[in-house]
């Protein structure tokens, strides 16, 4: 203890206690106050072997203070490698910044966030990361953007038609699109990043879908011969498909940006400070820039420094 170097102090106590003496609480002030005193959340996120000293030992020293005690503790599962417990000793440990240089900030963060469940561990191995980047990013995601944007340039010279009258062969894919912000929003303020991710999912699942039921190549072919039904019908797929990804580039921002951006330029789309989360029209007679990967495919596995 200060000035008294025959006592100590337990460890959880000062490790605790640095919540708020970080904010200057011995002298008060701004910090102090908008941070801790008066911040309608105050969100602590811990490992699930600290429960106890911040949902018991905590709070007491806070009520003992006299101050506002968590209004949430967050608490995550352990994050195993191989089906082991990480550990310097077993030398099983991974570099994420090595794992970032080797495969890109997308396929890490999309993995931590897809493949995490909100109760009970994960379970790391790069096989996993590089199976579910090109099979949710490369092909599910990428392969639709690509398709899309590929159909919009071969049918309609990369200019996107306006969205038609609702058509009830296009309703499923408006539903899950419409539903898709409450979604997100429900699941985020449940600290479930796995469920936010997974709405997503289902818009880009129905995406793809929706190609294959409404086989646009057919469509083009009928509107070649004179079809005119053909040819109005061939501009609501294409418009739907391409307000379709510009969701999907709005959705995913918060979950990997960079892959996002690049998904929103294939759109010739640059979200505002306030997105717009909802179905629209805005892309109507904008030509776009001709389809380019998103997400080329990761080949194997590298070595990983640990």
């Amino acid at each position: 203890m200060p000035n008294d170097p025959t006592q100590v102090m337990y460890v959880w106590v000062d490790a605790l206690s640095n919540y708020i003496t970080a904010l200057g609480y011995e002298t008060g002030g701004e910090l102090l106050d908008r941070y801790w005193t008066n911040n309608p959340q105050r969100v602590h996120v811990v490992g699930k072997d600290i429960i106890r000293f911040h949902v018991i030992y905590w709070p007491a020293l806070l009520l003992s203070a006299g101050l506002p005690l968590p209004t949430t503790v967050n608490v995550h599962e352990f994050l195993m490698v191989d089906g082991e417990r990480i550990s310097k000793s077993r030398g099983n440990t991974v570099d994420p910044i090595e794992l970032v240089g080797l495969y890109g900030n997308d396929a890490l963060r999309y993995w931590l966030l897809r493949e995490m469940p909100r109760t009970g561990d994960g379970n790391f191995s790069q096989d996993r990361l590089v199976s579910r980047f090109n099979e949710d990013l490369g092909n599910d995601l990428g392969n639709l953007v690509n398709r899309a944007v590929s159909m919009l340039h071969r049918y309609r010279g990369g200019v996107v038609p306006s969205i038609g009258a609702d058509d009830a062969r296009d309703a499923t894919l408006r539903e899950i699109a419409d539903g898709i912000p409450s979604a997100i929003d429900d699941a985020l303020a449940a600290f479930d990043f796995r469920r936010a991710i997974a709405a997503v999912w289902e818009l880009v699942t129905a995406a793809n879908r929706y190609v294959d039921d409404s086989k646009p190549w057919e469509l083009a072919k009928a509107a070649k011969a004179g079809d005119d039904d053909a040819n109005r019908r061939l501009d609501g797929v294409l418009a739907d498909l391409i307000e379709t990804i510009r969701l999907l580039s709005v959705h995913l921002t918060p979950f990997i940006p960079l892959g996002a951006a690049k998904i929103a330029s294939q759109v010739g789309d640059e979200p505002g400070p306030v997105p717009v989360r909802t179905w629209t029209d805005a892309l109507a007679g904008r030509t776009l820039p001709k389809a380019a990967p998103i997400f080329p495919r990761i080949e194997s596995p590298e070595p990983v420094p640990a």
